[in-house]
């Protein structure tokens, strides 16, 4: 999370996961110190019994007093966001949308081997033990999108990993909403949140953090410095002179809006020039561009509603 005045606190070696001027997939295995496996197969998803499934209400944030003139998030505010890690080292954000599936970024999994990924819930300190009582679960597969890259650079940058073991969706463990189809969100705030850098080539951070943005039309971010590299599939956020943005580490993590008190994931933080750069905003998967895709490969799991 790009925030001013800020320090850092982990040392990465190539910190340009956010830039289109090195391959965010070579960033990613330099970080975690491994090459991808690319044969992987995903696991199919079978079809899931409505009667079995319990209620339950997805987008509730646990607390929802911020920081005053703060961007770290409260312990377990966000509950449905995971640290992924590759071989225990963590690397990339994720979303939690159901009971079985954790949404993510293509470019977060392209030929990685599920055996050597996990998932962390309800972590907030990555340097410390003893904050919040985490768990893990190991992925049984990944579904990555097969149009990845098809049309332009991390065009369909969108993935779903299932999970060895349910999650059990209750008052303290609640997934994310998933976002209204046909609407563009542009003029309403989004807030991205995940560990990563709060500085652009600086070092990931050890807390959750959160930053909130701009929503943009993709019109106007077609008039940045991005050009036509935007497509339909894509969303930006950021201000005009930047300052503010998501960065290297927060890929994979969500971008949110809030209805009401229900957080949607309208983004999957993706990639961008830099990190809070003039006239770059911060580049998203656009979620609802997804939901068939979504709900056609995780008919197996159960949904909350808000």
């Amino acid at each position: 999370m790009e925030s001013e005045g800020t320090s850092a606190e982990v040392d990465i070696s190539n910190p340009l996961v956010h830039s289109t001027n090195k391959n965010i997939i070579d960033w990613v295995l330099g970080t975690i110190g491994f090459k991808p496996d690319n044969n992987q197969l995903p696991v199919a998803p079978e079809t899931s019994d409505p009667s079995q499934c319990s209620k339950c209400v997805c987008g509730l944030a646990l607390q929802h007093k911020r920081i005053v003139g703060g961007v770290e998030t409260l312990v377990n505010e966000y509950p449905w966001m995971v640290a992924l890690q590759y071989n225990n080292r963590f690397y990339c954000g994720a979303s939690l949308i159901n009971n079985k599936y954790l949404l993510t970024a293509a470019h977060c999994v392209q030929g990685f081997n599920a055996d050597r990924l996990s998932a962390v819930f309800f972590d907030h300190d990555r340097s410390s033990s003893y904050e919040t009582a985490t768990f893990t679960r190991r992925i049984r597969g990944i579904f990555k999108h097969n149009s990845y890259g098809n049309g332009g650079n991390y065009n369909n940058d969108i993935a779903l990993l299932k999970l060895d073991q349910d999650v059990s969706l209750d008052a303290m463990t609640r997934p994310v909403c998933l976002p209204s189809t046909g609407k563009s969100f542009t003029g309403l705030n989004g807030i991205a949140v995940g560990w990563g850098a709060t500085s652009e080539h600086g070092q990931v951070a050890m807390k959750l953090r959160e930053v909130t943005v701009p929503i943009m039309s993709n019109r106007d971010c077609k008039k940045t410095g991005y050009n036509n590299r935007i497509t339909d599939n894509m969303l930006c956020a950021g201000f005009p002179d930047g300052k503010k943005d998501s960065c290297q580490g927060d890929s994979g993590g969500p971008l949110h809006i809030i209805n009401g008190s229900f957080h949607a994931i309208v983004g999957i933080v993706s990639w961008g020039e830099g990190c809070a750069q003039p006239n770059y905003p911060g580049v998203y998967s656009r979620v609802n561009r997804y939901i068939t895709w979504i709900m056609s490969n995780t008919k197996d799991a159960c949904y909350c509603k808000n």
